[in-house]
């Protein structure tokens, strides 16, 4: 007891020789002193188990010994019907050939007859047009006027006379107008070889009739025959 009194003087007294710092790391130091003691005392305190012992091991339940588990859910006994049985198949019928001499029906066919059958006739209502007959002379050149470069064609004739296809010819120069259009009974039209007032225009760019010497005037058909002709021979 007196030797703790005079360590506790003994400290006291280099407290209070210690400055600022001083007085504040020495009661840190001894309060680690007293918690390192404190450790030491409590690891010598407690029981040292062997080092050799080991965790017993937990026996697993043996097949003979344990409880039977119970089932989360009872849907009762099912009885699974086995898949059916197909039958064998069996096989397909194999195919024979036909029995010989089985005579087999040949369709005949009818023979044609010498009896002429005859035909339906075609009856109409109205007849035929008949194609337009123009007598030569009927339709003719009627004047030539070279001065002034045309020609008065007049159809002479009862029925009327398409002029397509139809030709006037410069004979000297060779050549060629070629008509159109319909002329009636008793008609005249008139030709110009360049472009005239009123009748067919020829539209050559110069003068096709002659002056000074012989040149004829010819008319032609669709078919190329000679209609008319002025001067005639």
């Amino acid at each position: 007891m007196e030797r703790i009194n005079s360590l506790l003087s003994a400290l006291k007294t280099a407290y209070n020789q210690q400055g600022q710092i001083g007085k504040i790391l020495l009661p840190s130091v001894l309060l680690l002193i007293v918690c390192c003691l404190c450790s030491i005392l409590v690891s010598l305190a407690r029981p040292r188990s062997s080092p050799n012992t080991f965790p017993s091991p937990i026996p697993f339940p043996s097949q003979g010994i344990g409880a039977t588990p119970t089932a989360l859910f009872d849907f009762g006994t099912v009885t699974f019907a086995p898949f059916p049985t197909f039958p064998s198949s069996t096989p397909l019928p194999s195919l024979t050939a036909s029995v010989t001499g089985v005579p087999t029906s040949t369709p005949e066919i009818p023979t044609a007859t010498g009896t002429t059958v005859p035909l339906p006739t075609i009856t109409s209502s109205q007849p035929p047009p008949s194609p337009t007959v123009v007598v030569v002379g009927s339709v003719k050149i009627a004047a030539v006027d070279k001065a002034k470069e045309f020609v008065d064609i007049q159809n002479g004739s009862n029925v009327p006379v398409d002029l397509s296809g139809w030709k006037l010819v410069s004979e000297t120069g060779n050549q060629s107008c070629t008509l159109r259009g319909l002329l009636q009974p008793n008609e005249t039209v008139r030709v110009w070889s360049g472009k005239g007032d009123a009748g067919l225009n020829c539209e050559f760019p110069f003068n096709i009739w002659n002056d000074n010497q012989s040149d004829p005037a010819v008319l032609y058909n669709a078919q190329g025959q000679e209609i008319s002709r002025f001067p005639q021979r």
